[in-house]
């Protein structure tokens, strides 16, 4: 998801006409950064591997201009990007939750920018501003059992003490019932203060709370799998584009493993930025190949 979905970005920028005080190379940069939609970049080919061999056609990139201009009798224009730049493509437009969009320059009274670019598709391992999302994490559910008991020996003061130990937040405490509850489960990142035995829970004859990694029905660990994107693909479409990455690794792994000596000779391979990756040659002494196949066609169904 961080590194290998296709996304689109601006990639090349040729301005014709700057007079602000913004030098060309910023306004480029800055260009360059601007998150774009990219639903179109599952529809386009990669430059590298486009029939007309990187010079640049309609399967492979898309173009389009921004003109701004500070007339005369104002004292100065604000150029944002999502109001000045015009894709040739209307599936493809900058992304931004400010209402007017991304700011780019400002041209101060009969100061003018015309500039034209070209739009591409690749992954974040080239650059980062083809990254799909902002973050993405994991973690484990949690299976909190309280020791009622245990809190019942407890004077307020101790029972207050110990929900605020906890920096998440996750226990509550009413003074009125004497209750010690479990306020937000899925805050809990399992940093164990709630099980500390330090002063004054040293001498306590049992534990006051148990936490576990909750598990289904079928003994598996649940977890929350949180995917925030930067704009440019919805989430559930970055799931799909992910997953198909995989699928399609360990579809060349399978080859690479196959009985055919030569298989991994014959593995299509492109180079990452500068680095050509190398081809996939199996050790026939050092695999084991029973049940290899099963088990990646067990993956990838």
């Amino acid at each position: 998801m961080l590194a290998e979905i296709p996304t689109l970005g601006i990639e090349a920028v040729t301005i014709s006409q700057n007079t602000s005080v913004l030098a060309d190379e910023m306004i480029a940069h800055r260009l360059g950064l601007v998150p774009l939609f990219s639903m179109k970049a599952r529809r386009l080919n990669y430059a590298r591997d486009c029939p007309c061999q990187g010079v640049g056609c309609e399967m492979c990139e898309i173009k389009g201009e921004l003109h701004a201009e500070c007339p005369a009798n104002e004292h100065s224009v604000q150029v944002f990007v999502n109001e000045s730049l015009v894709i040739d493509d209307p599936e493809v437009y900058p992304v931004s939750s400010e209402d007017r969009g991304i700011w780019l320059v400002t041209l101060a009274r009969s100061q003018k920018l015309s500039l034209r670019i070209v739009i591409r598709k690749n992954i974040a391992k080239v650059h980062a501003k083809f990254m799909p999302v902002a973050t993405v994490a994991m973690r484990y559910a949690t299976d909190i059992v309280l020791n009622p008991e245990g809190f019942a020996k407890l004077d307020a003061d101790k029972c207050t003490k110990w929900v605020e130990r906890c920096p998440c937040g996750v226990f509550g405490y009413d003074s009125n019932t004497h209750q010690v509850t479990v306020r937000d489960a899925a805050a809990c990142i399992f940093c164990r203060e709630c099980v500390s035995t330090e002063p004054p829970f040293n001498n306590l004859p049992e534990p006051l709370v148990f936490v576990y990694r909750k598990k289904s029905k079928d003994d598996n660990y649940e977890f929350t799998f949180v995917v925030e994107s930067t704009g440019v693909l919805p989430v559930m479409q970055i799931m799909y584009d992910a997953i198909k990455v995989l699928r399609d690794k360990l579809q060349r792994l399978s080859t690479g493993l196959s009985e055919d000596p030569n298989a991994g000779d014959r593995i299509q391979t492109r180079p990452i930025g500068g680095a050509p990756t190398a081809p996939v040659v199996p050790n026939e002494d050092g695999i084991t190949r029973d049940g290899v196949e099963d088990n990646l066609a067990f993956v990838m169904s």
